[in-house]
């Protein structure tokens, strides 16, 4: 089983690469940055951490073709990929809604879109010149003009069936949300599957890849309240509805989208019962979380990839927890 790092974008730019640095030595593999709008920059993010460390693999999380556009986007990750040999990998999702509104954008045709963004990057990565009359981009014999020919693995990123499904189709690797119920976690893979067989592919070629959500303290509640406030911020996304639903838990979702759309963050975390700290992630001592992590990485998955959030001494014990799994694998 690997275990990568997930750096979500709030902290700041520099505790990000100090964490990121002990990550490595720890035993992660791989580290994603995530693309939340109005916080650190992805590429700019992996970039830099890029140049701080030496074997880990470095990730966007997770690019939208409706407003990032193909040359721009390939342009990016090959720079990475320049930065860092065979290190670089990209993964593309339809985006958060409410976040997409924002910026004055709507997600028409999902599938087509992601279909026709990832076949356009394949291609400027390759060195074509593209001509590409899209749902939404349009692309006239654009090419790149260096590191023509490299090979950039996508995951793509998504809780929806169609979009899963596409996935194992096209894909390199599926993503999964943090967050997830382990119920929703199978019911993923499973159609992430389902699309590759029905392509005639072998699943073993599509990495299963989900983020956990993993805060570990010697008080346990505290850890909890941590997660909760993680998980409203999150389930803010319409996207999320059959994973709250398979928890069985209460929880009204339209309230906590209603919360984060007048801007009441703390109406949104009031909102999750404590429960929800122990069915969408882990949290809690270090040996409560322990034995949780071990149930999500029996699962399944490929590979399993952690929150991380804040400066080292704040992840000190998730890094420790990280180091035990890894010297025992």
């Amino acid at each position: 089983m690997r275990l990568g790092a997930y750096f979500d974008g709030f902290a700041s730019a520099r505790d990000m690469i100090s964490a990121a640095r002990v990550a490595e030595e720890a035993g992660m593999v791989s580290l994603w940055f995530a693309q939340h709008m109005g916080y650190r920059e992805a590429y700019m993010s992996a970039a830099l951490v890029a140049q701080a460390t030496q074997r880990a693999t470095v990730v966007p999380v997770a690019i939208t073709p409706y407003l990032w556009p193909p040359l721009p986007a390939a342009m990016s990750i090959a720079t990475l990929a320049e930065l860092a040999p065979d290190r670089a990998e990209l993964a593309l999702s339809v985006g958060n809604i409410l976040n997409l509104s924002e910026s004055g954008q709507e997600p028409v045709k999902p599938i087509r879109v992601m279909r026709e963004y990832v076949e356009a990057l394949r291609a400027l990565l390759a060195g074509e010149a593209v001509t590409l009359e899209g749902e939404i981009h349009r692309l006239r014999g654009a090419h790149m003009g260096f590191l023509q020919g490299v090979k950039i693995p996508f995951h793509i990123a998504s809780t929806g069936p169609q979009m899963l499904e596409l996935a194992g189709e096209i894909g390199d690797g599926v993503l999964l949300s943090a967050g997830l119920s382990l119920a929703e976690t199978r019911r993923c893979l499973e159609h992430a599957a389902s699309g590759a067989n029905r392509k005639g592919r072998d699943t073993s070629a599509v990495r299963r890849v989900g983020l956990i959500f993993l805060y570990v303290s010697e008080d346990g509640p505290a850890a909890k309240a941590m997660l909760l406030r993680k998980l409203a911020y999150l389930f803010r996304s319409r996207g999320h509805a059959d994973n709250i639903k398979s928890s069985g838990l209460d929880i009204d979702h339209a309230a906590i989208i209603a919360a984060h759309a007048r801007r009441d963050f703390e109406c949104a975390v009031s909102l999750l019962p404590e429960k929800a700290a122990s069915i969408f992630g882990i949290a809690g001592t270090p040996s409560e979380c322990r034995d949780r992590l071990q149930e999500y990485l029996a699962i399944g998955l490929d590979e399993s990839v952690i929150g991380i959030s804040g400066d080292i001494d704040s992840n000190r014990l998730t890094l420790q927890l990280v180091r035990d799994f890894s010297s025992a694998s």
